[in-house]
């Protein structure tokens, strides 16, 4: 009981020591996601370039192809090689599955 009693002195003390003007709020609100995508399924991460915007497709975590959307000009991707850096290629190698449901 005495320590329990020193223990709650202790705590009362040290939150009377911390003011409320020396905490620093995040000036934006922080957005907390428990979304967490499987490792195994494909992903695309986007990143913005100074002149381009990348797309970078992983697949099972390792990258397989960047599609590049420049600001001026046609859109263009980059393929690994064989003996490592990348190809460029007017067309995409990735298969994206499609069926038609309906048709008019």
């Amino acid at each position: 009981m005495k320590n329990t009693a020193g223990l709650l002195v202790l705590i009362c003390l040290t939150a009377s020591w911390v003011s409320a003007d020396e905490v620093e709020l995040p000036k934006e609100p922080v957005v907390v996601s428990d979304y967490q995508p499987d490792p195994l399924e494909p992903q695309i991460i986007i990143r913005s370039g100074e002149n381009a915007t990348f797309y970078e497709y992983r697949v099972n975590g390792e990258l397989v192809e960047i599609k590049v959307v420049p600001s001026v000009g046609l859109e263009y991707y980059l393929v690994p090689a064989q003996g490592g850096g990348w190809i460029r290629e007017d067309e995409t190698r990735i298969l994206v599955p499609s069926w038609v449901i309906f048709r008019w």
